[in-house]
């Protein structure tokens, strides 16, 4: 993958984090009222960061079979570290749920995932920064 892609991607990474940033800050009922926005968000970092990998993986020769598979190679591959890595796979897990309605979304814990999102991907895009890529993509 290219440097400039790379920088593309993650830059994208970024707007989602400052887009989910303020319901950091709502109460219990105000996320359950715009929680299709969260959902939406926390998906969209899933996937942003999932393809990311796909990418940087596929230039390593490893191909992924999903999103939780990425993150866990990612992990085989020393891109992220193990606890990270699980905590992704986990957020994987939850996109999911919400994007094949697997079961009714519990709104507590979307409540309770939105800080850890944070957390984990601003992580997540620190350590991106530093991975060697490709001149040419």
């Amino acid at each position: 993958m290219a440097r400039d892609v790379l920088l593309r991607k993650l830059a994208y990474l970024r707007q989602l984090l400052r887009d989910l940033a303020p319901f950091e800050q709502m109460s219990r009922a105000e996320i359950e009222a715009h929680h299709y926005t969260i959902e939406r968000l926390l998906e969209l970092l899933v996937g942003a960061a999932a393809d990311l990998l796909f990418h940087i993986l596929a230039e390593r020769g490893r191909a992924p079979t999903s999103y939780r598979d990425a993150f866990r190679l990612a992990a085989q591959e020393g891109l992220l570290p193990g606890d990270l890595a699980g905590r992704l796979q986990q957020a994987a897990g939850m996109r999911n749920v919400l994007v094949h309605l697997y079961e009714t979304i519990d709104y507590d814990i979307l409540y309770a995932s939105i800080v850890p999102a944070l957390h984990d991907f601003a992580l997540f895009i620190a350590l991106a920064e530093k991975w060697e890529t490709s001149e040419e993509g």
